[in-house]
């Protein structure tokens, strides 16, 4: 039987010992709500909020990897207007470092249609999930706040049976 073989490291639970619970339980906050900003600015098409929940040299590798705020902002731009998409979140997991920095996962289904009924404000027909995954992240806190330093997505199912061209994760 051959086994899986994760790409990352396992994300074990460190604590600062000069945070107290209470902060880390802030810090943890934080970054699950980044996590959660970002499913709803892709969904919901509010780009400009999508690059601004990156630091300036900021990674995202979600089917292609993107290198800097710039480049994550032109890509998410040019998302095409039939794709209607939900990324539904859940066992986030962040692992508070120290004060300005976290990691964490949080898994991943993924719901997508790519078609002229994506425009309409309806339901659309659906016959499952687009795929299973998870994001690995790094977050840093700025004078803005927190934000993804980081973002890898590890698809663990996709579906095959999706139009060609389509098949690029986000």
């Amino acid at each position: 039987m051959k086994s899986y073989a994760f790409k990352y490291a396992p994300i074990r639970w460190r604590t600062d010992p000069i945070l107290d619970d209470a902060e880390r339980r802030n810090i943890r906050q934080d970054c699950e709500a980044l996590s959660i900003a970002y499913a709803r600015a892709v969904d919901f098409r509010d780009y400009d909020q999508f690059a601004d929940l990156f630091v300036e040299e900021g990674i995202l590798e979600a089917g292609v990897r993107l290198e800097g705020k710039a480049a994550i902002e032109t890509s998410i731009k040019r998302r095409p207007d039939e794709l209607r998409s939900r990324h539904v979140l859940s066992n986030i997991f962040i692992n508070v470092i120290n004060r300005d920095q976290a990691n964490g996962i949080s898994y991943l289904t993924l719901y997508r249609h790519v078609g002229a009924e994506s425009a309409r404000s309806g339901p659309i027909a659906f016959d499952g999930p687009f795929g299973v995954g998870h994001y690995q992240d790094l977050f840093v806190r700025t004078l803005d706040g927190w934000r993804f330093k980081s973002r890898v997505l590890h698809m663990a199912f996709r579906r095959e049976d999706v139009k060609k061209g389509s098949a690029k994760a986000n």
